[in-house]
């Protein structure tokens, strides 16, 4: 560089900031005794004149791999339209976060849980990493057990059902299955569709709380009928539309769990006729703001999924630090964006559907 002809030194760290090399040591080998400001100054000044230190030297010197795992699941079914999508949202919010820290991440593909489990106790057990972050939190999950025993620093994306404390970033499902559930009943529909995810996952079992919830608050019977699982892909929210609007007494309403089954929601009513806007009205969540460009534009709760991963990342540096996890917990409300009335304006428009 113009301005350091000669490589850049602690020393030199030292008479930029003012700070003293023993400080600068400790801050740069992410010692929990320097402050988190201190340290993001120190390392904004290091970015600043190239400084680069050794990773293989601090890892000598403390033990640490400079390493955060994160567990990256791919869906096993084949021909999923949507796949990938979020998950390089997320990559991108966790490196994001981890931005002026020494730590790099290191991506393990796992293909459900199981997998995740074993992959979490090679991490733990090999060295390989310092911390991990993951999702797909289950009710009932075995990671979060076997790494809240092992004493392990990790954070996730979602919460189990479990009685553990552990550092979490997440969503209010509840609230938000509640919130689009019941601004359909409060536009007319009574036969409302939970389009949801596999009832094993934690946050379905949320989503249908606050789905169930909105029912009762209105003092109308839940329409159990209505409530279908599935995988997240874009075909299932097309099946799950036709089947739902070929009952009986069809859904009129539906709630979807993601932006994929929402247009497939929407491909399989307009398939079957159906006025969409007047006749149906499809609620999505939205996280990487894709609901706006569909035809019709849908009304979605929206939350950009790169925050929460850069959420991640600063939890697990902050955990890794000996921050205790009870204080590194954040359940977040998403926006709701407002594109259709969804109201109710047609009671009798199924054509197509027998």
């Amino acid at each position: 560089m113009a301005d350091h002809p000669i490589r850049p030194t602690i020393k030199t760290l030292s008479e930029m900031t003012g700070f003293s090399i023993a400080t600068i040591s400790k801050a740069l080998n992410d010692s929990p005794v320097v402050t988190q400001a201190t340290k993001a100054a120190i390392r904004q000044a290091a970015g600043q004149i190239g400084y680069a230190a050794s990773l293989r030297g601090m890892s000598l010197r403390t033990g640490r791999t400079y390493q955060m795992a994160v567990l990256m699941p791919v869906a096993a079914p084949s021909g999923f339209e949507w796949d990938g999508v979020d998950y390089a949202q997320i990559l991108s919010g966790i490196a994001a976060g981890l931005e002026g820290s020494p730590y790099r991440m290191s991506v393990h593909v796992v293909r459900d849980a199981d997998e995740g489990l074993a992959t979490a106790r090679q991490v733990v057990e090999g060295h390989l990493a310092d911390g991990l972050i993951f999702s797909g939190i289950q009710a009932q999950d075995p990671r979060v057990e076997y790494l809240c025993a092992a004493g392990f620093p990790f954070v996730t994306l979602g919460r189990c059902r479990q009685d553990l404390t552990y550092a979490h970033v997440d969503v209010d499902s509840d609230w938000a299955a509640w919130a689009a559930t019941a601004r359909l009943i409060a536009g007319g529909h009574r036969r409302i569709a939970l389009i949801n995810p596999d009832p094993r996952l934690s946050y379905a079992l949320d989503r249908i709380d606050g789905f169930t919830r909105a029912f009762v608050d209105a003092g109308l019977p839940v329409p159990q009928d209505l409530i279908m699982a599935g995988d997240l892909s874009t075909r299932f929210g097309k099946q799950a539309a036709i089947t739902l609007a070929r009952l009986p007494d069809p859904a009129t309403g539906f709630v979807c769990v993601n932006e994929s089954t929402a247009l497939g929601a929407l491909a399989g009513l307009r398939d079957l006729g159906v006025d969409i806007g007047r006749a149906a009205s499809v609620i999505a969540y939205d996280d990487i703001n894709a609901s706006a460009y569909f035809a019709p534009p849908l009304t979605t709760f929206y939350l950009p999924i790169e925050d929460l991963g850069r959420q991640l990342g600063g939890f697990l540096l902050r955990r890794l630090a000996g921050e205790d996890p009870a204080t590194l917990q954040q359940l977040t409300r998403p926006d709701l964006v407002a594109r259709q009335s969804d109201r109710l304006e047609r009671v009798s428009p199924w054509e197509g559907t027998t």
